[in-house]
């Protein structure tokens, strides 16, 4: 009885073992998956796939997260570390490092059980394409379209990493403000509670009021998010405007900007932040002047 248990256990919970354990002998890049989710014909099949387990692709991803083991995770650490640039430091960025690890493995399971196979090169896509996929209606964004690059960048004012990389990003934007078509969604680190929401939200409110002045209210939302959220006094120096963003932060019509873009990421496949899209190719991780300098050699049209 024990062993006919076991069997039952092990088909209705998560398909053969060859499935449940495959682990890849060389974790793709977040941004391989990300050029993967983005072809139309392969997010087909991946549905397809998860609608063969009576599942959606969101129930499925879940499912077989569930699978991966701090084991599995261990198999790729030593490596993923050395490619930081920087050390890690505290423990929330070693967290966000080994979840990054546990999604890789988890879409590289769903890719080999469909049967879709990771190439070398990114998969072709126009700009126009891409943009054509994203709802730029309410974002933030400067530049012509026509611009030499087109910049799309998820990030969180809450986000340590993302603090680091903005001097270096705003510097960009300044030197080569004419070459570049700047696009900014948001993506919570915490999407499911509303106070987690609320730098964003301000941001919205404050682009929506300020445009011009928008590049300073960013540097600012990054010095003080973590005091919006908890309520803390701040002293305005951006003028009248954020103070009064502030407290329009909790209105429902920016707060719902926000989770549309987190929603709209998600199925694209990001799930850390900072991520950019420079003409075609993903770019995942803190940035420095120098990196962001060879990104923009290498994606030049």
């Amino acid at each position: 009885m024990p062993v006919i248990f076991l069997l039952l256990l092990l088909y209705t919970c998560g398909g053969s073992p060859n499935e449940v354990y495959y682990l890849p002998e060389i974790l793709p890049t977040e941004e391989a998956i990300k050029e993967t989710l983005s072809s139309d014909s392969q997010l087909a099949l991946l549905h397809e796939k998860a609608k063969s387990k009576h599942q959606s692709l969101e129930e499925w991803k879940e499912s077989e997260r569930s699978f991966v083991t701090e084991k599995d995770i261990n198999v790729y650490w030593p490596i993923e570390k050395k490619k930081l640039f920087a050390p890690i430091q505290d423990t929330d960025a070693i967290d966000r490092l080994r979840d990054s690890i546990r999604i890789r493995i988890v879409w590289s399971r769903m890719f080999h059980q469909t049967g879709i196979q990771l190439k070398p090169k990114p998969i072709p896509q126009s700009r126009d394409t891409f943009l054509s996929k994203l709802n730029v209606e309410f974002s933030p964004k400067f530049g012509d379209q026509k611009a030499k690059w087109v910049i799309v960048e998820w990030s969180d004012y809450l986000c340590g990493f993302c603090r680091k990389t903005f001097p270096h990003t705003k510097h960009l934007l300044t030197k080569y403000k004419s070459q570049i078509h700047y696009i900014h969604k948001d993506f919570p680190l915490d999407g499911e509670t509303d106070q987690s929401l609320l730098p964003l939200s301000v941001s919205h409110c404050l682009w929506e009021k300020d445009p011009n002045r928008f590049l300073d209210h960013m540097e600012f939302l990054y010095s003080h998010a973590n005091q919006l959220v908890k309520g803390e006094n701040m002293n305005f120096e951006n003028g009248n405007y954020v103070s009064e963003c502030e407290r329009l932060s909790t209105h429902t019509r920016y707060l719902n900007r926000v989770k549309s873009d987190w929603k709209e990421a998600k199925k694209f496949g990001i799930h850390s932040v900072p991520t950019f899209w420079v003409n075609g190719r993903w770019v995942v991780g803190a940035l420095n002047a120098e990196s962001w300098e060879r990104v923009l050699k290498e994606t030049s049209l």
